[in-house]
């Protein structure tokens, strides 16, 4: 198998043409094959069946490139209300949502944070806990994740 950032840059350059994002790729050992699941989005979201099509596409990208050894498991989904956001790109499409942060080096000996995110530019975004407001590199950020708060 080629290493996950050759993948993930791969299969990102086949998708730009069909104007979808590759947000996230997680690849997890399932038994003797690898479970590939690839977290796309495009302007609008994504459909059932866009993640079919996008699946059979993603599919031979993997067969033609020779990526991976072996027998896999191909999931292709989106990446859902608790998105990931790993890009500067990303933290600034969602200035004014709330997320979820863990740190790589505590601040102030804390690792994780929730806030809403008041900036973003190329190198840090500011969060806003409430009471104070916090800048954070990306560099720093071991995970972040979109926390909706989802009323019933």
């Amino acid at each position: 198998m080629k290493d996950p950032k050759t993948i993930e840059q791969t299969v990102a350059k086949a998708l730009e043409s069909e104007k979808v994002e590759l947000v996230d790729l997680v690849i997890q050992n399932q038994g003797k094959k690898k479970l590939l699941q690839f977290f796309v989005d495009k302007v609008g979201g994504v459909t059932l069946d866009d993640c079919g099509a996008l699946t059979d596409k993603i599919d031979a990208v993997l067969e033609m490139e020779n990526l991976i050894d072996g027998a896999y498991i191909l999931e292709v989904s989106s990446p859902g209300v608790q998105r990931v956001l790993k890009k500067p790109a990303h933290f600034k499409q969602f200035i004014s949502q709330r997320v979820k942060i863990v740190l790589k080096v505590p601040l102030d000996g804390r690792g994780f944070f929730t806030g809403v995110i008041a900036s973003a530019d190329e190198k840090e975004f500011v969060l806003d806990d409430g009471t104070n407001q916090y800048h954070f590199a990306y560099d720093n950020i071991k995970k972040a994740n979109l926390d909706p708060v989802l009323e019933f």
